[in-house]
């Protein structure tokens, strides 16, 4: 080998070593960068959950409301509490950053029961409410405060909250108004509800004092007795309400009919989003309304038939976190759980033939929880939310606009002011709540359309239900 060719291939074995001194020094920059992000992620983890035990030992300390256990569950702060005094607490609230909070019993499973606050009269318009919830000496409780709008844990593992207090009285003496205020911030973590395959999550809403649930996305199908939530097979029909609740709660802990509260939040919320309606504006045109005998932008005709048509779009609702339900309205009218009493003051025979009809009443309603246009009211009829003069069980139960009705897409009420209908006849004095409307109801048809004709034990081929938790 001659100089020039030596020194050429010394050149390429430099360069070569170069290159590979390069990588490796490139590899061990890498392996230091990723070691510091590792270090600083372990050590801010490490101060979250520090701060955590330093509030959760603060907070589990106090007297005579402890803390034992705290987390958020989307904008829900859910409390472990323990009365450590000798005498029953009255827990009358929770209060965050200066807002009064609704309280709720708080299950496992991320379900909650109903609120332990009540509105004065259950008055519509009224924006006060008292919340309580009594605590033995000793016991501990789970409670959930609704904290929508205040409590804001969306894209966090952990939040931290400021001025927590909890208003409470001593149970059996005159000693009220007494606050319990925590002097550091409370700290915990963030989780999400889930809910089951083909179930809608529900925001909750604290003027009609109900907290986020899961609701089937579809009307329940009769899969072996049970009810599931599905878009194929045949919706479950000719059920009684005590049969559909049965089957609702044995779907398990939290699960059950529909409450009617509950009802009225979906139908506020879709009513609320401008998709729903076919203007694309909230209040103009109207809601859609599914499958109720008529073929228009906003609903269809399926014949008799519940199972035909079920992907049209009229029929789907979209809530204001994007998820869908279907067949909110038309289809099949759905049971509640309401139910109000109304019963027959005429002394005017009613019979016809062998069976009872006594669903009209010449006094009118008099005493009874039956919505009303006026006191005289005397006659079945279906009537317009706008009509409606006097709502008294049903004060939760009315329109976003007070101006819409079926117009809008809203459904209308069908008062009862005798007797409900079971199988012997109109006989009960008991009217359980139907919703929705069904494929025949045309205009009658909406989200808020509500049916109170029928008893608990009354059955129709064109009633279903749908379950909650």
């Amino acid at each position: 080998m001659d100089s020039k060719g030596f020194l050429s291939r010394f050149r390429r074995l430099m360069r070569g070593q170069g290159a590979t001194e390069y990588l490796v020094i490139l590899g061990a920059v890498l392996l230091v960068s990723l070691v510091v992000v590792s270090l600083t992620s372990a050590s801010t983890s490490s101060q979250v959950s520090m701060k955590q035990q330093q509030s959760q030992a603060y907070w589990s300390s106090l007297s005579p409301i402890k803390v034992l256990s705290s987390k958020v569950v989307d904008s829900n702060l859910v409390l472990q509490v323990q009365n450590t005094g000798t005498s029953t607490i009255r827990l009358d609230g929770v209060n965050v950053g200066g807002t009064d909070l609704p309280i709720y019993p708080y299950y496992s499973g991320d379900y909650y029961g109903s609120a332990y606050c009540s509105k004065p009269y259950d008055n519509f318009s009224a924006s006060s409410m008292t919340c309580a919830l009594m605590v033995g000496a000793g016991e501990s409780v789970y409670v959930a405060a609704q904290g929508a709008g205040v409590v804001d844990c969306g894209g966090k593992s952990g939040i931290e909250l400021s001025n927590v207090q909890f208003a409470y009285s001593v149970g059996g003496s005159s000693v009220t108004n007494l606050v319990l205020k925590g002097d550091k911030p409370l700290v915990t973590s963030c989780g999400v509800k889930a809910c089951d395959v083909n179930w809608t999550k529900v925001p909750g809403n604290a003027s009609f004092l109900v907290n986020d649930f899961c609701l089937m996305t579809y009307e329940a199908r009769n899969v072996a007795t049970r009810a599931v939530s599905q878009t194929g097979g045949t919706i479950w029909v000719s059920v009684n309400q005590t049969y559909a609740a049965d089957r609702c709660s044995v779907l398990g802990a939290g699960y059950h009919l529909v409450r009617d509260r509950e009802w009225v939040v979906v139908a506020n919320n879709v009513a609320s989003v401008a998709a729903n309606w076919n203007s694309s504006v909230v209040g103009v045109g109207s809601l859609k309304i599914g499958n109720n005998g008529v073929d228009s932008s906003v609903s269809y005709n399926s014949a008799t038939d519940p199972d035909t048509g079920i992907s049209n779009s009229t029929a789907q609702l979209v809530l204001s976190t994007g998820e869908s339900i279907w067949h909110l309205s038309g289809n099949v009218w759905e049971w509640t759980d309401g139910s109000l009493f109304e019963n027959r003051t005429s002394a005017v025979s009613c019979n016809q033939g062998s069976t009872p009809y006594c669903y009209n009443d010449p006094e009118g309603i008099t005493g009874g929880q039956m919505p009303d246009t006026s006191p005289t009211t005397a006659l079945v009829a279906w009537t317009q939310y706008t009509s409606i003069q006097y709502f008294n069980a049903l004060n939760y139960s009315r329109l976003p606009n007070s101006s819409w009705n079926s117009s809008q897409g809203m459904g209308q009420v069908y008062l009862n002011p005798g007797l409900a209908y079971n199988a012997t006849g109109y006989v009960s004095t008991t009217h359980a709540f139907l919703r929705g409307g069904y494929w025949a109801n045309g205009a009658f048809a909406g989200a808020f359309a509500l049916n109170l004709d029928y008893a608990p034990s009354g059955t129709y081929a064109n009633i279903g239900f749908r379950c909650s938790r």
